[in-house]
């Protein structure tokens, strides 16, 4: 992420010198915060607490005691975000399903 930020922040900085527009880069398309909290690695993705969301939108709970917790922030059958404490390694998998929009709904008919 701080590579990511640096390459995007030296491109601001060489369209400014040239006078030139650039567009948003992809790598801010996602809100993600990664720190530790207590020696355990905490990861913020999305709308990790539902910012927006109103009613309209379901919390997914797994928690293994002294090990990981995972919470996920689901509306109309997507994911919007989510909380991982702990070593998941689900971090790279969430962020695609978020920005993906891929419905994960269990009721989707088959045709």
């Amino acid at each position: 992420f701080r590579s990511q930020m640096g390459w995007y922040a030296a491109k601001c900085i060489a369209a400014d010198t040239l006078g030139e527009s650039i567009e948003m880069d992809f790598c801010f398309e996602l809100f993600a915060h990664v720190t530790k909290f207590f020696n355990y690695k905490v990861v913020l993705l999305g709308k990790y607490n539902a910012q927006g969301l109103g009613t309209n939108h379901d919390l997914l709970l797994r928690c293994t005691k002294g090990h990981e917790y995972v919470k996920v922030v689901m509306s109309n059958g997507r994911m919007m975000g989510a909380v991982l404490i702990g070593e998941t390694n689900l971090e790279e998998t969430f962020e695609n399903l978020i920005l993906n929009q891929m419905d994960l709904s269990t009721d989707r008919k088959s045709t």
